[in-house]
């Protein structure tokens, strides 16, 4: 059906093209930036948000709101590497929506591909069965056609007798093959229904920690909106996690990964939504308020961080490597959405860094 389907992504060029022109001001933060390049940088980040938004698939609010959130984060008081990271920021979250959309469409494809061969061989099976059957009932209107030129009626009565049963067998024979293809098919389509959804269930997980992935942290997210809980939406993200791909390689990183993963599940409670944001941030969706929200933050320093072990080499003792993490919280309040609780909780992780990385 679908081999394989590409994305173009325009509006990246435009986002990276007006970044070039801060490259006048990079070697000083004191020169002032001219506010009309700051307003084609927002208005950039805000045309690519709207586009998106307008976009069919499951991921395309998602990114619509990440832009949002960096186009509000800078100002004509920004300094240009501020406005660099935030290009850079962006560029990211425009680079795993189209990974995100690439995979939601294939899965459909197939997903679709299946739905059409179950129906070409449901209509293999009717065609079939209505050309035997056809052929049976055109050999019995042949020969009632000569029964009515008979004049011998003791004959006569007989062939009718004999044609009369021939087509009670034919017409019980169609009934047994249609409750046997109706049975046929409801197994079918309850197998396609099952791997329906686990393919679903699949499409909300993420594959490398086993937590809850993005897309289904949004759906949750907005589901607790809609119905006005108060809630927490906790951000968590590891300190000086590059320097741990960069040192001990990525297999190491994606141990380190997996281990606080599943500590950090431990720590939740069970009406508690914990996933992987993306990277090496991770989420927590709690009901409650400030109170539960420190609660959370001294469960997961005192248990979370800490200590893990590394297999750096195969066959190479484990190494262990010290790790903690930023955690920023958002506090969600009647009519904010969920772009603003993000933005909340983004914020107070950056200004937690400091402190966690001193810790």
């Amino acid at each position: 059906m679908y081999q394989e389907i590409h994305l173009k992504l325009t509006p990246l060029s435009p986002i990276t093209q007006s970044v070039v022109a801060l490259n006048p001001f990079l070697d000083s933060d004191d020169v002032p930036l001219p506010s009309e390049l700051v307003d084609l940088i927002q208005r950039r980040l805000t045309v690519t948000a709207d586009c998106n938004a307008e976009m069919c698939t499951q991921s395309a609010g998602d990114l619509a709101a990440s832009l949002r959130v960096i186009e509000q984060s800078i100002s004509v008081d920004s300094r240009p590497a501020e406005l660099v990271s935030a290009q850079q920021n962006a560029e990211r979250h425009i680079s795993a929506w189209k990974d995100r959309t690439q995979d939601y469409l294939r899965q459909k494809a197939a997903e679709m591909k299946d739905l059409m061969m179950i129906v070409a061989r449901t209509a293999e099976v009717v065609a079939a069965q209505d050309q035997t059957h056809n052929k049976d009932l055109k050999g019995l209107t042949e020969r009632l056609k000569s029964i009515a030129e008979l004049e011998d009626i003791t004959r006569l009565r007989s062939c009718l007798v004999a044609s009369v049963e021939e087509m009670s067998r034919t017409v019980e024979q169609m009934s047994r093959e249609t409750e046997k293809l109706r049975r046929s098919l409801e197994t079918e389509l309850s197998t396609y229904r099952s791997r329906l959804e686990q393919t679903e269930q699949a499409a909300l997980v993420d594959p490398l920690t086993g937590l809850a992935n993005r897309r289904r942290i949004e759906t949750e997210l907005n589901a607790r909106i809609r119905r006005g809980q108060p809630m927490v939406m906790m951000l968590v993200d590891l300190n000086r996690f590059k320097a741990i791909n960069d040192t001990h390689g990525h297999l190491a990183g994606d141990q380190i990964l997996r281990q606080f993963a599943a500590e950090l599940k431990q720590v939740a409670n069970q009406s508690d939504l914990v996933g992987r944001w993306g990277g090496d941030e991770f989420v927590v969706l709690f009901n409650g308020g400030r109170t539960q929200a420190e609660s959370m933050r001294q469960r997961i320093e005192q248990w979370v961080w800490g200590t893990y072990p590394v297999k750096v080499e195969k066959g190479a003792p484990s190494i262990k490597l010290q790790i903690t993490a930023a955690i920023g919280v958002g506090i969600w309040q009647q009519g904010m959405n969920s772009a603003e609780l993000l933005q909340m909780a983004d914020a107070s992780m950056y200004s937690d860094k400091p402190r966690s990385k001193s810790a």
